[in-house]
């Protein structure tokens, strides 16, 4: 009877070795969010949260919800502008999982703006509002890192993302980041268990990027006129 020689033997370990793992390699990086160019998204790194659908507005940007105040801090939430043209502010994200670096389908992560001039006292770390009087949850700013109200997740929806709400509870289901179109035309982002907001993420400062609020720009208070539709 012949014997397999051992360069044979090495072989056909070494196809097994690889044949078994490769499933659990593509296992791994299905489980990585990709941005529109298809690389991994890094965690701290700056992106554009633009709508998946071409046409439907742009980016995100804070806004105040009284605009009968002066106070331009004044709750600011989270709204997507009316023009495609605007990127809107750069936001990084930051897993509760803090040795990745890659930014994972479906964990814990908080959400900020990362803009070097800030002029409102809040944070920028996006948290969720819930207001008695507008019986409606908001997505805003002055949040905290680990702190419940801060926790998000992003999520497949079709060929692109979602964001959604996950308080650190267990207890409690997450629900779905939508936009709601406010009697001024301002899309506010609002909690919703029916409806999602469908995004793809953009690294900043890309050279295919649309036109871009810096992150160092000293004009916080004019970009208001970008946050709503001209009249």
């Amino acid at each position: 009877m012949m014997i397999p020689s051992l360069s044979f033997i090495t072989l056909t370990v070494l196809s097994v070795v690889i044949l078994t793992a490769a499933p659990a390699a593509d296992a791994v990086s299905s489980q990585v969010v990709l941005d529109i160019a298809g690389h991994p998204v890094q965690s701290n790194d700056q992106y554009y949260i633009i709508p998946a659908k071409i046409g439907t507005g742009g980016g995100l940007i804070p806004s105040s919800r009284d605009l009968n105040t002066q106070d331009l801090c004044l709750n600011l939430d989270i709204v997507q502008s009316s023009s495609p043209f605007v990127s809107g502010l750069p936001v990084t994200f930051s897993p509760l999982d803090t040795k990745t670096k890659l930014v994972q389908l479906s964990t814990s992560l908080n959400l900020e703006f990362d803009s070097t001039v800030w002029l409102c006292p809040e944070s920028k770390i996006w948290r969720i509002d819930h207001s008695v009087q507008l019986r409606k949850s908001f997505v805003s700013i002055g949040g905290e890192k680990g702190k419940g109200n801060s926790w998000f997740q992003i999520q497949e929806d079709g060929d692109a993302y979602k964001l959604m709400y996950c308080p650190s509870s267990s207890t409690v289901a997450c629900i779905n980041v939508s936009l709601e179109i406010d009697d001024l035309g301002a899309r506010r982002l609002v909690l919703s268990n029916d409806q999602s907001f469908t995004v793809e993420f953009q690294k900043a400062y890309d050279s295919n990027s649309n036109c871009h609020l810096e992150s160092n720009s000293r004009m916080f208070p004019f970009i208001i006129s970008l946050w709503y539709p001209s009249s």
